[in-house]
Formats: structure tokens, sequence, C-alpha cells
């Protein structure tokens, strides 16, 4: 898919692990003081925590760009000098890119996951392939989404101790509970019958629990009624550990993200031969997103352009009561495709689903002009001229109706191909693709087609010939 001026796009941010959510806030402050420089930003709404993890040191911003009749920069560009100064502010990992057409998901366009049954080996791999791919610059910048170094304060219950005390574990676990992340006891309305109630939740004071120390300062209430502290009930040992685990098909997965500078076909080649060495048995890298889908696409797309091919046939088979002249008219096919294929690459852009689209459309364009010169030169013959004197007299007449509907076809996709007017990034690489198979196809039909056409009439008129020749004998 080629990268749509949309106007709006994502920048998604995190901070380092154990961070709070003041902190995050204040880099996020940092980040949109970046995009009040660009005057081409006319609203930006920010979130920290909204995603399904909730995590308060990952957040996002929505950017609305001004209309692009109204700005001097495309989207695209705006990310890439964004994608630099944003790496510049300290404290903070920002990454600017497209909106995903799927609600939920980020848009980088490519997207890709190492996945295995161990989650620590996954998270070394995922380092290794991740600093490997850090040194590969057209892969652009990388994003790894596994966080296995979380500051953790791991809890060992002396079970011995607390049931001498009457105590139980669950005693132990919803003391903590409430005062460290609160319990719901009761609800209240202040207005009688309008129906909105509000949670009370009962929890320490903001502020009282911020170092691991403080829990020593939580008491509970022993079978005797005395009082004891947790700290006697329970060792605290610091550790890290995941802030999420992901997972992909049943596996623990790593997540990467990237808006590479090169095609999509070969960002996924380079990743996959720099992952190859380095991974061990039973562990993989799969593409998804958009990666995955092109992989699909090109066998969609094929199966079209092979079907497209089939049917022509079929139908000039019909027309022409012939098994061989159709294959005469299609003749110009593979140049329209040659054509198309080189506009692409003089023009700057990719195979993408467009410019596909664009080469299955050339199948059934291109064979007009064919058509219109063959069914001619049949006439001439049933009417008594041979094979050479019904094309000589045939290319001339038709070359004129031939060049008028190539030169409309040209001309109704140039502002298209010439990117102007809104969507100019998605009709641009079709309208290219169809324009370069047109001025080839147009250019070589009348040479190439009257050549092929020939040669094929004349090795049919002697067969017949020596069948005849071979059946008088006989």
């Amino acid at each position: 898919m080629p990268v749509q001026d949309e106007g709006r796009f994502l920048v998604n941010f995190k901070t380092p692990l154990g961070t709070g959510i003041e902190y995050a806030d204040a880099r996020l402050r940092d980040i949109e003081a970046v995009l009040a420089r660009h005057p081409e930003i006319v609203g930006t709404f920010s979130t920290i925590g909204t995603d399904q993890t909730g995590q308060v040191n990952k957040g996002f911003a929505d950017i609305t760009m001004a209309p692009w009749n109204k700005r001097t920069i495309t989207q695209q560009e705006l990310i890439d000098v964004l994608r630099v100064e944003l790496a510049t502010i300290p404290g903070v990992e920002a990454f600017p890119g497209p909106r995903s057409t799927v609600g939920g998901q980020r848009g980088e366009p490519l997207q890709f996951v190492l996945a295995g049954p161990d989650l620590n080996q996954v998270g070394q791999l995922a380092n290794a392939l991740n600093k490997e791919l850090a040194s590969d610059p057209s892969l652009g910048r990388v994003d790894l989404e596994l966080q296995l170094d979380l500051p953790q304060l791991e809890t060992a219950l002396s079970r011995e101790r607390v049931t001498s005390l009457g105590l139980s574990a669950r005693d132990v676990a919803q003391a903590v509970n409430i005062l460290a992340g609160g319990l719901d006891i009761a609800r209240f309305n202040d207005r009688t019958g309008d129906a909105e109630r509000y949670d009370i939740r009962l929890k320490a004071a903001d502020g009282s629990l911020q170092h691991p120390e403080d829990l020593a300062r939580i008491y509970l209430r022993a079978g005797n009624g005395e009082m004891v502290r947790l700290d006697n009930l329970i060792k605290m040992e610091r550790r890290l550990g995941p802030a999420v685990i992901s997972g992909f098909d049943l596996q623990y997965a790593a997540k990467f993200y990237s808006a590479p500078k090169v095609s999509m076909s070969d960002a996924v080649g380079r990743v996959q031969r720099i992952a190859a060495p380095l991974l061990t048995p039973g562990y993989t890298v799969q593409m998804i997103g958009q990666a995955e889908e092109f992989g699909k696409t090109m066998s969609y797309m094929l199966f079209a352009f092979v079907t497209a091919i089939v049917l022509v046939y079929m139908v000039l088979a019909s027309q022409f009561n012939s098994f061989l002249q159709p294959l005469v008219v299609m003749v110009a096919q593979p140049l329209a495709v040659v054509g198309g294929g080189a506009a692409l690459w003089l023009a700057g852009h990719t195979l993408n689903i467009y410019s596909m689209v664009g080469l299955v459309l050339l199948v059934g364009l291109v064979a007009k002009n064919s058509i219109l010169l063959v069914d001619l030169t049949n006439q001439l013959r049933q009417k008594g001229a041979d094979i050479d004197a019904a094309l000589l007299e045939a290319c001339p007449v038709r070359m004129r109706p031939v060049l008028m509907t190539s030169l409309t076809i040209v001309l109704a996709l140039l502002p298209a191909a010439l990117g102007v007017g809104a969507g100019a990034d998605t009709n641009g690489p079709m309208a290219v693709a169809v324009i370069g198979g047109m001025i080839s196809s147009t250019l070589l039909t009348l040479v190439v087609v009257p050549a092929v056409y020939s040669l094929v009439e004349h090795a049919v008129t002697r067969l017949q010939q020596k069948r005849l020749a071979v059946g008088l004998r006989d």
C-alpha cells in the first residue's frame, strides 16, 4: 500500500519502565512542544495509558494537519522531519507514523514478530535481532515492543509465622491490595433518583506508599488482637520482570515496528536475511499487518492477472472464430506490462496494490488496438486481398483511431499521474502504470502485431497448402 496523505497520523511514545505518569506527562509536553513548531499541524489529541495494557509509561498523540491545499508539505514529509526531531528528546522514545487502517493497531508499514516457546530466549533473540536491524539504515528506526525489565518487588510469605498468628495468606494479600490498589466498599449518589451512583474506594492516602520500605508501615491484626507489621510476615526482594507478556500463535512473542525507506518486498527480504543466522530451532520470524497482507496480495493479483488473460482469450476466440488470432491480438499485452513496469520505475513508484490493478487493467485496454488492426485485416482478406497487401492497407487506416483512443486514455489519467488533486498518492501509481503500458503497446502494436500476424498467417497458409498437397497425392 502506498502512503496516503490523509492529513492525520499518530506519534506513539514510551518512557523507561518503572517511570510514573508524571514523568510520562512531562515527556509528552516535550513532544507537544516539538509538534507546536510546525504550522501544518492544526490539532493534537494526546493520551497516556489508554492502550490495552494500561501502562502509564506509554501513550500516543493523534495529529491533525491542515487540508492538503493549505500546506506545502505532505504528511510523509512531515513524519520524516518529526522522526529526526523527536529522536533528540531525552528520556523518551517517540515513533511518528501513519494511522492504521484497522482500529486499535499501529500503522507502521513493516510489522513482524519473533515467536518461540521460552520467554527469556525470545527476549535475548529479540534484543540481538533489534541490534542487527539498527545497523541497516534502510529499515528506518525499529521499535521493539518487548519489555522484560520492569522493576518488581517479589514477596515470599512465611506461612508458618502467618498461621501461628491466626492469619491466612488471603488476609495478608487483601491488606496489601486494599492499601496499595484500593477496594470498592460502597456506592452513593448525591441526588436521590438520578441513577448516577459513584464508587467509594478505600485505599492508602496518596504519597504514603512510594517506596518498598513503606510496606513495613502496613499492620495486620492477629488472631489474639495484637497488631503485626507486614515485614515480619514476608520477605521482599527486588527483581526485574516482564511488564506485558505478548503472545502470537500460542507462543511468546516480541513485536517489531518500523517505517522502512525501501519497498515492502525489499524490507521483508532484509529482515528475513538478518534474522536467519540468529534464530535457533523452534523460534521464527513472521510478518504481520501490511507486510503479511503484501504476500497475500501478490498471490491474489497473480490469480486476477491470469484470470483476466484467460477471459480475454476466450472472448477473442469467440469473436474471431479462431484459436490462433487471439494470440496475435494478445501479443500487445506483454509489451504493455513491460511499459507499465518501466514507467513505474522511472516515476519512482513501487509495485503496490494500486499499480498492480493498473497492470491488470492493461490486459483489457491494450487489446483494443490489436483488435482494430486484426479485424480490418481480416475484412480485407475476405474481399480477396492477400496477407501482406491487407496489412499494408489496414495499418495506415487504423493508425489514427489507435492513436486517438490511446491518447484519450493517457490524457485522462495524466492529472492523477502528475499528482494533481486529492488522492494522488493512491491514484498516481495506477495511472502511471496504465499510461506507460498504453504508450509502449501503442507504439509497438503498429510494428509488432502486423509482423506477428504476417508470420502466423503465412505459416498457417503453408501448412494448409502442404496438407492439401498430401491429400491430393493420397
